[in-house]
């Protein structure tokens, strides 16, 4: 009888568990449309410059029409069964903050693009409330402050664009969680402290751009296990250290620009590997030693600048197969010797 009791009670208290984690998952996303039509309403009403008139089919239904239709016709905004999924704003002259952005009351958003536009202020902790997000679109905006620890929350991210604004601050070591990201541009802001290691961690990465900020300190060696990665900027910044051998091992990569840094040491020989290399900028640096005859291994190798280095040594014959080279670039360096009659068989060269 004692076993039968407990056999009920244990079989009760699953029950109560499974209910529990039903309603749960019910109630984080069971805002209503009219709730979220009203939220965006709230959000529009905190905004000033033309956003107005950008947004005027931003009206609610009369009170007869289907609940489920209260943002159908919104410009910007994509529904499904009611909710919205998508916000696209770009370039309609929005200006204003997102402080009274409706973060909590999406719960099925997965995208958000408000490119190219006045916003402005920080990027508030509780845009991670929208957990389902795919992509996030901030470009050319005059977002300022630092970008939140706690973005690394959103594992469903595919791509992150906050390039052109005015950004400070470190990048944060938690954006190594986000293994699903396959674009991640920060470029042109303001971004300082070192290049987390975790980014390493994202191995579905296709594209990153860290150039043109103040970040500073050594090109993280875990760069090297970025197997997908097509393009590498990081220019314009103050890093400093040898260039990771590591990079080697970047197959897919097809444009590597590291140029207008304070990178030291030699080009690694391992550069050799990039098969797919099309452009490869690594001017205004302080490199030395000779130039790796590997280099003239990159077949498909169209624009090669060194220039404003300490390179010394010779120009390597081995230049002279690279077919589709374009540009050559190798002036302000210390190099020596004759130049190769091979040169002569570049006949791309312009």
């Amino acid at each position: 009888m004692a076993s039968h009791h407990m056999k009920l009670l244990v079989s009760f208290l699953v029950l109560l568990v499974l209910l529990l984690f039903s309603s749960f998952n019910v109630n984080s996303s069971s805002t209503s449309p009219s709730e979220e039509a009203h939220a965006l309403l709230n959000w529009k009403d905190s905004l000033h410059g033309q956003a107005t008139s950008a947004l005027s089919s931003w009206v609610l239904p009369p009170s007869h029409v289907n609940s489920s239709h209260h943002c159908r016709d919104w410009f910007g905004i994509s529904c499904k069964a009611g909710k919205v999924v998508d916000i696209n704003l770009s370039n309609t002259s929005l200006a204003g903050t997102l402080q009274s952005f409706p973060f909590s009351n999406l719960p099925n958003l997965n995208g958000l693009n408000l490119s190219f536009n006045s916003l402005y202020g920080a990027i508030p902790v509780q845009i991670t409330e929208l957990s389902k997000l795919n992509y996030i679109d901030f470009y050319a905006n005059n977002f300022s402050g630092s970008i939140p620890q706690e973005i690394g929350k959103l594992r469903s991210l595919a791509e992150l664009y906050l390039y052109q604004n005015n950004l400070t601050g470190p990048i944060p070591r938690s954006l190594g969680n986000l293994t699903n990201l396959k674009y991640l541009y920060f470029y042109q802001n303001q971004l300082s402290g070192s290049i987390p290691s975790e980014i390493g961690n994202l191995k579905s990465l296709v594209e990153l751009s860290l150039c043109t900020n103040h970040l500073s300190g050594l090109i993280p060696s875990s760069f090297g296990t970025l197997q997908n990665l097509t393009l590498l900027s990081l220019y314009d910044n103050k890093l400093s250290g040898s260039i990771p051998s590591e990079i080697g091992n970047l197959k897919s990569l097809t444009e590597l620009s590291l140029y207008t840094n304070h990178l030291s040491g030699s080009i690694p020989s391992s550069f050799g590997s990039l098969q797919n290399l099309t452009l490869l900028y690594l001017y205004e640096n302080e490199l030395s030693g000779s130039i790796p005859s590997e280099i003239g291994n990159l077949k498909s190798l169209t624009e090669l600048s060194l220039y404003t280095n300490h390179l010394s040594g010779s120009i390597p014959y081995s230049f002279g197969s690279l077919q589709n080279l374009t540009i050559l670039y190798l002036y302000e360096n210390e190099l020596s010797g004759s130049i190769p009659s091979e040169i002569g068989n570049l006949k791309s060269l312009t």
